[in-house]
Formats: C-alpha cells, structure tokens, sequence
C-alpha cells in the first residue's frame, strides 16, 4: 500500500478527479502542492505552483498525483519518473483510504463502462446493499470515500487513463466488457491501451473475482492463465451467463427475457449479463434482479430517444466517441437510418459506419468531415457536408422524406467544438427539441 504520510505530494491538474485528490490528502498529514496548466487554482491548505515552475521543483516531491487528462508523454511526467517520482492516479490515492469493510467493483472496457456501473449499482440497490457508482462515471472515487462513507460497496468505472496510473489498487471484483483500440492518440499504440486496460489485473489474487467477456478473444487469452475465480459471459456460446433465443441465463436459469429489457441494441445485453453475473457474487436472488432489470432505462447520450417530430424519431448517442460505439447504435436499429457522424480526428477507420446497411444517408460535420464525405463518395453514399452540428440537424430534418430515424452517433470525441460529449449532447437536445 502506497505510504502518504509526510510526504510532499503535488496534485497535478485540479479538475474533478484532481479536487477529489486533494479533499482526501487533507485528511492526513501530507504536504499538499496543487497545480494546472490551464488556470490559477487556490485552494486553503495547499501551496500552488505555477504549471511552468514544475520541472525545477521537481525535487520537492515524493508523489504527483496525475489528472487522467495529462499524458505520460509530457515533459513533466517524464522528468518526473527520470527522478523516481511516483506518478499516480486519483483511483490509486483513494484506494490507500478505503476501509477493509468495503467492496470494490472494479469496471473497465472500451464500450459500455458506464451502463453496466449503474446497472451493478441500481441490481445491488434493489437488493438492499448500499452501493454508489464513482470512477470515470463522473463521481470521483475520493470524493466518494467523503460524502458517500456509509456505502458498503463502491462500483468504479475505470478508464484506461486512471488505470495505467495504479500501482497497488485491486478490485474485489473485476469486470472486463470488451477491448477494441481506442484513445491511440493518448496512448500511442494499441499495445499501450491494451495494457493500460489490463492493469485492473495487475494485482489479482486467488481469493480475487474476474467476470469478462468470453465472446472477445483477447481478453480470453490474457485471462486463461490466471488464477482466480473467473465467470464469464457470452451472447453465442453457453457459460456462466448466456443468451439463449430471447433469454438471459444464468447458471442455465432464466434471469429476464429480452423483450422486457429497456435498453435498446444487442450490445446492451453483454452489459446486462455482466451486472447479472456480479450481483450474482453478492448471492442477491434472480427475482430481484429481475425487478432492477425491468426498472433500468437507458442513460443520456446513449440511444436515448430525444424526440418524435412529424413521425422521425431522433436518437442522441452523443457517448458514441469510437467507431464500434456508432456500430453498436446502428445494431440496434432494424431499418436504414440518417446517421450524423463527426468531430475531433483520431484517425479512426469509418469505413465499417459508412458501409453499413443501416447507413442509408450521411451527415457529417467537425474535424473529420472531409475524410468521411471522401469514404461515403467511393461507397456510392448519399453524403451532406457542414460545419457544425446545428447546421447538420437542419439537413437531417429536410432528408427524412422516407426515412423514420435520425440517429446521432459521432464516432468521434468531442473535443474540436465542445468540451465533453454530455455538452454535445445536451446541444442535439436542445436543436430537437426546437425542431418545429
């Protein structure tokens, strides 16, 4: 376990996660520096250092607790692990302060972190065990270990950013989803991502849990060898819990069929097979988690249906920032629909979107316009350009003369015009919502 005591601790990037951090150092005798490169930041109880100033303090730290938003690859980062620095995650310093008592539920993959963290969390909850859901879902571990201290059970979503970042941190439980390359302009490579994704597993033990998905080859070969008490799921082949025609199975008993599940796509019934097997490893009963299955509804920005408007209903899927995101979305659907694609370029490959049989017309906008229209011209795809996401919803309204969906799924972060895909996708609402 990571030792914080009088040690000269620098919390690098003062956003949620950085915050969260400092809340929790306060709580110990440590010696609290704060910095960001974006803005001036004071806060009772810490020393502020200019970002530029921290290469030639260097010296004065034994830890620097990173924001997930810095890359390893700055200057700082490295200069700091050249001198043997620490480089830590928020999850990491918040692992160092949970009580014994708790229960962690550690959730991680490239697609579907979030929906199964609130499924485990509201199964658990209808089961009468107190359970919050903190981690990359936008409620930070620290923060949690503070104000939600009466939780019994902490069900983190943990991104490959905040995992590459522990040292010691282990889940009671591990859940992996899927893994598909993403986030490569961070990482690099996707032998990077990979591993950053992998460390949940650093520091698994026998007495230690693991539920993924035996459908993803890779995760089925990196996991074969450990020794641990592993479950698996799969929506082909029968195991631990399985699809079989229009039911979800556990241990060959039927949890929920699939007509009685809100949430939308074939995608969606891995995540739900995952939360049946972990509630499983609390012993709750199948007819509750039945019950939270049943009241579970899809959570913004992901096929959430905005609106009906003159018999086209328009889908939010805003969280879509990958391409195997928007092919999930696309699944889900069994007709051709207008798809609206785009924003900041991470040279993903959109040929499998564009080719789609549910792509019947493409609208396109961002940073990524240009090469998405290119691929939509050779594959003989009806392809509209445009600037911004307004003028897109306007296309799309004036192109749905026999086409009864309009489906906005990006493909793509956020970050060439707004700051995070919940704004994104709060402005398609908002532009929906005004559709007249």
């Amino acid at each position: 376990m990571l030792d914080l005591k009088n040690k000269n601790v620098l919390v690098l990037g003062l956003k949620k996660s950085g915050c969260g951090a400092v809340r929790l150092l306060k709580k110990i005798n440590t010696n609290i520096f704060i910095s960001d490169q974006k803005e001036i930041v004071r806060i009772d109880g810490t020393k502020y250092i200019p970002y530029d100033d921290i290469k030639k303090e260097l010296n004065l730290f034994d830890i620097i607790v990173k924001s997930p938003g810095i890359p390893d690859d700055c200057d700082i980062i490295k200069a700091a692990k050249k001198r043997k620095v620490s480089v830590i995650s928020e999850i990491e310093l918040a692992y160092t302060f949970i009580p014994l008592t708790k229960v962690i539920v550690g959730v991680t993959g490239t697609n579907g972190k979030t929906t199964t963290t609130s499924l485990i969390t509201q199964i658990l909850k209808t089961g009468n065990i107190d359970a919050v859901s903190v981690g990359n879902i936008g409620y930070t571990l620290s923060d949690a270990i503070i104000d939600d201290s009466q939780s019994d059970v902490f069900v983190v979503e943990l991104s490959s950013f905040q995992l590459m970042d522990t040292l010691y941190f282990k889940p009671h439980i591990s859940v992996i989803l899927n893994i598909e390359p993403n986030h490569l302009d961070y990482h690099k490579s996707y032998k990077n991502y990979l591993e950053a994704k992998l460390k949940i597993l650093q520091n698994i033990t026998k007495d230690s849990i693991l539920i993924y998905n035996a459908d993803d080859r890779m995760i089925k070969s990196k996991v074969k060898q450990l020794k641990c008490q592993k479950y698996s799921f799969s929506l082909r082949n029968k195991c631990d819990a399985y699809v079989n025609d229009d039911e979800l199975r556990y241990d060959g008993y039927s949890i929920i069929k699939q007509g009685e599940l809100k949430l939308l796509g074939r995608h969606n019934l891995a995540n739900v097979l995952a939360a049946i097997l972990t509630a499983k490893a609390f012993y709750i009963e199948n007819e509750v988690i039945n019950t939270a299955l049943k009241a579970f509804t899809s959570l913004p920005h992901r096929i959430q249906l905005v609106r009906k408007v003159n018999g086209v209903s328009y889908y939010n899927d805003s969280k879509a920032t990958n391409v195997s995101s928007t092919i999930s979305a696309l699944n889900a659907f069994k007709q051709p629909l207008v798809l609206i694609l785009g924003g900041y370029d991470r040279d993903q490959d959109f040929n499998k979107v564009i080719n789609h049989p549910n792509t019947a017309i493409i609208i396109c906008y961002g940073q990524t316009k240009i090469r998405i229209a290119t691929l939509a011209h050779k594959a003989n795809k009806t392809c509209f350009l445009c600037s911004n996401l307004q003028e897109a919803v306007v296309i799309a309204t004036k192109n749905t003369k026999t086409l009864e969906i309009v489906l906005f799924s990006p493909s793509c972060a956020s970050w060439d015009q707004y700051d995070n895909y919940e704004v994104r996708g709060e402005h398609f609402i908002s532009l929906v919502n005004g559709i007249n």
